[in-house]
């Protein structure tokens, strides 16, 4: 019995030790987000209670001062001289307090109020958020503290805590619109002069507010929101609805009045735009009615998450900027986290003619160079970082509208930077880098007049000499042969097209230098022999890619 006693225990505490574990583990996770709603609502409270009682002073002096004017004044009292020479004293009738001055009193008495029910309810938030945290955490039990945080998180979510907040501050502005219509009335009682000036201040403020309030319900990536934008947002779109739809029947009936129905039969450029604009009245009314349904909270979400792609490429173009100005070590480890198969997705071309990331870009590529010092765990992050950069580049490149290939050759295909990495032990970082040369061969060869720096680029990228210049004489024949590589075209008659061309300029480079061009002459008749077993493209960019070292 003793025995079984001993044991019995320790199976239940081996039983408790995990569940322990478990509800640890889940009150870890939401400790985070119950101190963001108890900081949260704390805030709020914290800046009611500061402006209300400042508020409430200013709203209480001027009660003081004008609430007298609402008690019939029976003091007041006239002295008649009479004929023996003595006075008699006539009390006057009292007189009714004007309407102004009722309306006065009442919005400033009413704003009072308002200021110091706004005032309550931040107290009671304070006590609230304070309950909240403490209740959660008296269990000793972790399966019973998350018991009782999920079962007052659920309460707090069905008796939406958040609208209780937002309450608050909407009681407290309506509080200081009527301490200012109360000014407006008061100002017309004493001098007009004054009162118009009130107006015009009050009647500015009250558009910005009511634009404010608005605005988010309209556009949803609007910042600008007040309390009342949690409560227009359903009103807002229910009359959108209302209007998407009877704007649709309305355009129905139109069409079979004026006898365009039939036209909706035949596929004509009237039935697309028709049907376009029956479709947009329909998407517009389910989208609204899934406003209403969603809420405004929700809808960011949703909208911020269903515009995926580019949402992350102003998230990754920001952070690549902001990255670059500060540690490189930093950006290289961004740019390592980014999967090679997302960049054509997160990187951007041009904007307005413009390389967006060419500063970034061109610091990473800088950065992640062989000979950079880069040693022991970070070689992974800078060889990953390196590939990415040199898609990234790669991918600009194919772009055919490249704002300035120039800087793109100067920066990015340095052949001092270039050589390097053709020389790579990684496979991906020689292919890319050769076809970055490629390609931006492509855009410099297009152009009418080469200069000497872009055609000595054009000799290292296809390896036509390494101990100098071609000679003048060659140079025109030089461009034209790559041009005749680098024109691929897709009609039948290409591959023969593509012999004769060819055999023609190395038949002229031999014939104008017999002795001195016998390196090109070889380089180019290989490059003419390679090109017979495959098609032109490919012909040409094996050569490009594999450079002449594996055509020699």
């Amino acid at each position: 019995m003793a025995t079984s006693n001993s044991q019995t225990p320790v199976r239940g505490n081996m039983r408790n030790d995990d569940g322990n574990e478990l509800w640890n583990m889940y009150l870890d996770e939401v400790k985070e987000d119950d101190n963001q709603i108890a900081k949260a609502w704390k805030e709020g409270s914290d800046g009611i209670l500061t402006f209300t009682g400042l508020f409430s002073i200013i709203v209480a002096a001027f009660i003081i001062e004008f609430y007298k004017q609402l008690s019939p004044n029976s003091g007041n009292q006239t002295v008649i001289p009479l004929a023996n020479g003595t006075y008699s004293i006539i009390a006057n009738s009292p007189s009714p307090p004007s309407t102004s001055m009722i309306w006065v009193n009442a919005m400033w008495l009413i704003s009072l109020v308002l200021s110091l029910s706004s005032a309550l309810i931040a107290t009671l938030l304070q006590e609230w958020a304070r309950r909240y945290v403490e209740t959660a955490n008296l269990p000793s039990n972790p399966n019973h503290r998350a018991r009782v945080r999920s079962f007052l998180f659920l309460g707090t979510e069905f008796y939406k805590m958040r609208l209780i907040v937002q309450m608050g501050f909407s009681l407290l502005h309506l509080s200081v619109f009527l301490f200012f219509a109360g000014l407006v009335v008061v100002f017309h009682t004493i001098n007009k002069n004054v009162a118009i000036a009130v107006e015009v201040a009050v009647g500015l403020f009250g558009v910005a507010y009511i634009a404010l309030s608005i605005l988010p319900c309209l556009d949803i990536q609007c910042p600008y929101r007040t309390p009342m934008s949690y409560f227009l947002w359903y009103p807002t779109h229910a009359i959108l609805t209302f209007v998407a739809v009877y704007l649709g029947l309305i355009l129905e009936m139109l069409l079979r009045e004026l006898g365009f129905v039939a036209l909706l039969d035949h596929d004509t450029l009237t039935r697309r735009i028709l049907v376009g604009l029956l479709e947009s009245r329909e998407n517009a009314a389910r989208t609204h009615l899934q406003y209403i349904t969603d809420g405004l909270g929700k809808c960011i979400i949703n909208s911020a998450i269903n515009a995926r792609q580019d949402g992350d490429r102003k998230i990754v173009t920001r952070l690549f900027n902001l990255l670059a100005l500060g540690n490189e070590n930093k950006l290289r480890r961004f740019a390592a986290s980014i999967p090679r198969h997302r960049v054509l997705d997160l990187f951007p071309r041009t904007e307005a003619g413009r390389f967006v990331l060419q500063e970034p870009l061109r610091i990473l590529l800088r950065s992640c160079a062989v000979g950079t010092g880069v040693a022991g765990p970070d070689e992974e992050v800078r060889r990953s970082s390196l590939l990415v950069c040199l898609d990234a580049i790669n991918y600009i490149a194919k772009d055919p509208s490249v704002p300035d290939s120039n800087y793109l050759r100067a920066n990015f295909a340095n052949i001092g930077l270039m050589r390097a990495l053709w020389d790579d032990s990684d496979t991906a970082i020689r292919v890319t880098s050769r076809s970055i040369c490629a390609l931006l061969a492509k855009q410099v060869i297009r152009e009418e007049s080469l200069e000497e720096p872009q055609l000595r680029w054009l000799q290292e990228v296809t390896g036509s000499t390494a101990e100098g210049d071609l000679p003048t004489e060659d140079a025109t024949s030089f461009k034209e042969t790559l041009a005749i590589l680098l024109n691929v075209e897709n009609n039948a008659d290409f591959h023969t097209n593509f012999q004769a061309k060819l055999s023609q300029e190395v038949e002229r480079i031999h014939e104008d230098d017999p002795e001195g061009s016998g390196d090109v002459v070889h380089k180019l008749r290989t490059m003419f022999l390679a090109a017979d077993p495959f098609p032109p493209s490919q012909a040409v960019y094996s050569f490009m890619i594999a450079g002449p070292s594996s055509s020699v």
